[in-house]
């Protein structure tokens, strides 16, 4: 997210600038000063859009359940009728309300920056009584006067003949020197990043740089009590923020650098110090994205020296969970799978090609996979068995169970992208048992896999829906395939190949349950 990328740029601004003021800002090497200043605000925006990658190759054996979990929004995501769409509109909205209110700041400042840059040009053609080359000479009601912009030096005529030369030398170096392109750099910048504070601060210590250069080189011609004078005699507060004024209020900084005696060079030392800084600031703030390269082994067994994928039962969520009665028989934990089939009432959702809506669809297939399980001896509760309308947070376990599991279509909708015409199993990142809820899809996800006549999509994807996020039990949502494709259609119209579908699914319920008990 760009807002996110933004404040690590800022969080960078502050490292840097506050490494400035305390090691380089009171030194006289100002030419590096001004290197410093703008690199390092170039690198405020270069660290945190670098992305260092790490592959890591894991050898697993062939029949192990897949862990690639693929964190995608491609195709088509079931929407909640109610409290599901609603949810999902508002943390839209917010984000979007962000990003608008960020955005027109945004257009505003550069339009401003824009705006002063054409009042300038017109300011000096209202009032300027002569121009010899660069130089503009101004009459006294004009408000930019003794300063340059661009490569134009604008000078008050009133100024006697000894005062003109000494200004004119002094912004001589501002345009010969391109202060310009700092200013427009760091104003630009403090458009971007209005909302942190340390820039403008940034953008100060530039223009107090871009002085102290101008100084050095005027007062190595020029007596540097007369400069002084001169300097507070013509002190007016700055009003322009893309122009290099002569003489701006406080003054105190540059006649102390003015007289100050230049370090020397054994003290350029401190740019050394620097270093870490800009290693931590990397440390801290350059992506790094985790690639897991599975390689299988046609064997039994994956090779010893081969790292060791972590289980995600370390925590053995079910006996942590679910309270066992002491004074049973066995103390063993009935496995219980709640299944929801999506939409219902009122919420019909999306119909298929022959005109079957895709809540009855759901209905159909849950009540299937519940014959199988119970031919099993699981224990099921369904959320619905009939055509109701049951909110979101309603079908919500109430109980404890192993899983819950919500079965959905999918379909292709008007304008939309075409999605996956297979199987797919969703998790939620969101959850806070994200790590049991992949250990159940993947398992649920491997079995399927050996499904014949319909593709299944080859890993799990991520859904940020109530159900999923919310869900206190581990939970996965299958899509069952896309019911606007014929064939797809004609597969899951024969009760067959949804009784095959539900015990591939079963028995990756079942061997989830076996590992967490």
């Amino acid at each position: 997210m760009i807002l996110i990328y933004l404040l690590k740029v800022s969080a960078c601004t502050l490292m840097f600038f506050a490494a400035y003021q305390l090691l380089l800002a009171r030194l006289t090497f100002f030419n590096l000063n001004r290197i410093y200043l703008l690199l390092m605000l170039v690198l405020s925006f270069g660290i945190p859009a670098v992305t260092i990658e790490n592959h890591q190759e894991v050898t697993v054996a062939s029949q192990e359940i897949p862990s690639k979990i693929a964190y995608s929004n491609d195709g088509v995501i079931e929407q909640d009728f109610e409290d599901e769409g609603s949810a999902a509109n508002n943390s839209l909205n917010w984000d979007q309300l962000l990003m608008y209110g960020y955005s027109s700041i945004l257009i505003v400042l550069v339009f401003r920056m824009l705006f002063v840059m054409v009042r300038i040009q017109i300011q000096l053609r209202k009032h300027a009584i002569d121009r010899s080359g660069t130089v503009i000479l101004v009459d006294e009601k004009s408000t930019i006067k003794n300063c340059s912009f661009f490569n134009q030096i604008i000078i008050d005529s009133s100024l006697q003949h000894e005062e003109k030369n000494l200004v004119i030398k002094h912004e001589s170096v501002h345009v010969e020197q391109l202060h310009i392109v700092d200013k427009l750099l760091v104003n630009l910048v403090a458009a971007i990043l209005w909302f942190n504070p340390i820039i403008y601060f940034w953008r100060n210590a530039i223009g107090h740089n871009h002085e102290f250069l101008a100084d050095r080189e005027t007062s190595k011609v020029a007596d540097k009590k007369v400069y002084a004078f001169l300097l507070l005699n013509l002190a007016m507060p700055e009003k322009k923020i893309l122009i290099n004024s002569f003489s701006k209020l406080p003054l105190k900084n540059r006649i102390m650098m003015m007289y100050k005696e230049p370090n020397a060079q054994l003290q350029k030392l401190a740019y050394i110090a620097i270093i870490p800084v800009l290693v931590i600031c990397c440390m801290a703030f350059i992506n790094r994205k985790e690639i897991i390269i599975e390689k299988k082994l046609t064997g039994n067994r994956a090779s010893a020296d081969a790292p060791a994928k972590p289980n995600v039962y370390a925590m053995n969520y079910l006996k942590s969970n679910i309270k066992v009665n002491p004074n049973a028989a066995f103390n063993e934990v009935e496995p219980t799978l709640v299944i929801d089939a999506g939409h219902g009432g009122k919420d019909g959702a999306i119909a298929a090609l022959d005109g079957q809506k895709e809540k009855d669809l759901n209905l159909r297939a849950v009540k299937i996979l519940k014959e199988e399980a119970e031919k099993r001896g699981i224990k099921v509760i369904l959320t619905r068995n009939s055509d109701q309308f049951i909110s979101l947070r309603d079908r919500l376990p109430k109980q404890e169970a192993t899983a819950f599991i919500s079965i959905h279509h999918n379909a292709t909708l008007a304008n939309a992208a075409v999605p996956f015409d297979g199987i797919e199993v969703y998790v939620s990142k969101l959850n806070s048992n994200i790590k049991t809820a992949e250990d159940l899809g993947a398992g649920i996800l491997s079995n399927l896999k050996q499904l014949k006549g319909m593709e299944v999509r080859d890993s799990l994807k991520n859904a940020n829906l109530l159900l999923l996020r919310e869900s206190k039990i581990p939970a996965v949502l299958i899509e069952l395939g896309n019911i606007s494709d014929s064939k797809t259609l004609d597969y899951i119209n024969q009760e067959k190949n949804i009784r095959r579908i539900s015990n591939l699914i079963l028995d990756g319920f079942v061997a989830f349950s076996k590992r967490g008990c």
